[in-house]
Formats: structure tokens, C-alpha cells, sequence
């Protein structure tokens, strides 16, 4: 025999030997006491298999849902699940997409020691902690190994907090065992831009813009009419809402002796020939007379002639 059918020989043997020492097979699921974590039950079967084909410790797994075809990485916390199953923390099952008494294959996995994480929370809420690192090192206990992609919960003063795992190094998968790992994060997935928010509030200040305006709108002489001779109002003044049209009003003469508030107008009796009588003048005379002594507006005086 050659040598290279010799070598042929030997690295099938070897994969035989590597296949028949691997770990692998298919349980249904179900969810667990344990809410944290990726630490799995399995039954006591599961561990006399290990042990008898000598998978060497820790001992982790990759997880698979055979339906959708998601992966990920988990270990074992006790072998005391019912025989046939497997459970599996709740928030573990979510992210598997995994429902209850589904089948999910399990694989024996060999994870290199993790040296870097980048890990998105999914509200801003986290990186607002007085110190989020010490927090995740803490909930990190829980696990024993991450894969990019999933989606893991940790617990904090009774407040969930959802965090995404986006890259891990030297690996996809990596085993945080005993390990110093370097960990950076990602902008929060509910993170707002400064400029967007400013955006934001102009936008509603236009919107409200309108509704100021029409409350605060202007409305001149809004009282009760009074007359400057003391005698009661027996015409009811109408005052018109827009300024504009009341200053262009035009100047109507009337009989009787009166002065209109907020139309520029003295108006007094007049004779057959259109003039104002003698009687008027005396009228008038005596108003502005008054006007002096009330004086209830400053400014220019104007003659009627």
C-alpha cells in the first residue's frame, strides 16, 4: 500500500473516531424554572453519553430548531429533565422561536475563549445605569457562552433589559468561561440623533403656531359702550373682528349727536341745506368742552369746517 493510501486510511479513522466521540441528538423542548441565562436541563441519559464517548469538558452545545434552521450555543446546568426532553430558559425558547414540545437538535460544540464583544441594548435605559459594565459582568454569570445574532435578556432591580450581540471575537460563537473579555457597545437601537430631535420640535412648535394665533388674536374695543355725554347707549356699536376694515370704514352721517367708538366720526344734526345748524355747533361746542375736562383721549384735535 502507497503512502498516501496510508494517509487516506488514517484521516478517515480519524474522522470516524471524532464523529463517534461527538455528541448529537434531538429532544423536544420545553421551558424551564430557570428564567436567565443559556444553561439548559437535559436527562441523565444526555450525561452518560458524554461520558461514555468522553466529550471533554465544559460541556457546551449547539443549539438548532431544525424547522427554521436558527442556531446558537448554550450549556447544561443539570441533567434532571424528563427523559426525551430538554429545557430551555423562556427568554432562550423566544429567540429560538422554539414553542413548547418542539423538536430541537443538540450538537456538542468545542468555543474558543472570547476576547472582545459588541453588544446593542435595545434602550437607551441601559447605558443610562451608573455603571453598565459591572451590571453585565454580573448577569454574564448566567452564561456560558454568546453567538452573533441572538438576542439575550439580563435582569437588573426587577427591570428587564434586552441586549443584541453584535460581533464576538476570535469567533461567531464564543465561550466567556473564566475569561477576560473586552466588551464595547453599540448605539442603543431607540438612540435619537440631537438633529432629528430639533427637527422633531420644530415640527410640533409649527403645528401649535396656528392655535396661539387664533387664541391670542387681537379684538379692539371688546367692552361695553358708553357715551361721553353720561346719557344711556340705545344703539347697540357693533365692532368688527378685523382691524383693518374697521379703520377703512366708511363715514356714514347720522341725525343725532354722537360720538361712535373706533370710527373717527363726530357726528351732529344738520340743517335743510346739508350744513351743520347752529344748534349742532352749540352741541358740539359743548362736547369738546366736556372732552376737555374728561379728557378720556389724548392727541390732535380736528375742526368739523
Amino acid at each position: 500500500m502507497e503512502r498516501s493510501d496510508l494517509e487516506a486510511v488514517a484521516a478517515a479513522a480519524a474522522a470516524a473516531m471524532e464523529l463517534d466521540s461527538s455528541f448529537q441528538h434531538t429532544y423536544r423542548c420545553s421551558a424551564s424554572r430557570v428564567e436567565l441565562g443559556n444553561r439548559i436541563l437535559m436527562p441523565l441519559s444526555a450525561f452518560d453519553s458524554l461520558v461514555d464517548k468522553g466529550v471533554e469538558s465544559p460541556w457546551l452545545f449547539e443549539l438548532c430548531n431544525p424547522v427554521t434552521g436558527k442556531t446558537s450555543h448554550c450549556g447544561v446546568l443539570e441533567f434532571t429533565s424528563d427523559e426525551g426532553f430538554v429545557l430551555l430558559p423562556a427568554p432562550m425558547m423566544e429567540s429560538m422561536e422554539l414553542e413548547e414540545g418542539e423538536l430541537a437538535t443538540l450538537k456538542s460544540a468545542s468555543l474558543d475563549k472570547g476576547t472582545f464583544l459588541k453588544l446593542q441594548p435595545h434602550t437607551k435605559n441601559f447605558m443610562q445605569l451608573s455603571d453598565p459594565k459591572a451590571v453585565l459582568e454580573k448577569a454574564f454569570r448566567d452564561f456560558c457562552c454568546l453567538t452573533t445574532g441572538d438576542t439575550i435578556m439580563i435582569m437588573h432591580n426587577d427591570i428587564k433589559f434586552y441586549i443584541d450581540i453584535v460581533e464576538a471575537k476570535p469567533s461567531l460563537a464564543v465561550n466567556i468561561i473564566d475569561t477576560d473579555c473586552e466588551v464595547d457597545f453599540a448605539v442603543p437601537l431607540d438612540y435619537e440623533p440631537p438633529q432629528k430631535k430639533q427637527k422633531k420640535a420644530k415640527l410640533l412648535q409649527k403645528q401649535e403656531q396656528p392655535i396661539e394665533a387664533e387664541t391670542v388674536k387681537f379684538k379692539a374695543f371688546n367692552g361695553i359702550a358708553r357715551r361721553l355725554d353720561g346719557e344711556p347707549v340705545t344703539e347697540q356699536v357693533a365692532v368688527d373682528d378685523d382691524h383693518d376694515s374697521m379703520m377703512n370704514a366708511e363715514r356714514k352721517p347720522c341725525g343725532s349727536k354722537k360720538v361712535v367708538l373706533g370710527s373717527n366720526v363726530i357726528q351732529c344734526q344738520e340743517d335743510s341745506t346739508g350744513e351743520p345748524s347752529r344748534k349742532g355747533w352749540q352741541e358740539v361746542t359743548n362736547m369738546k368742552k366736556e372732552e376737555e375736562k374728561f379728557q378720556p383721549f389724548t392727541g390732535r384735535s380736528y375742526r368739523l369746517t
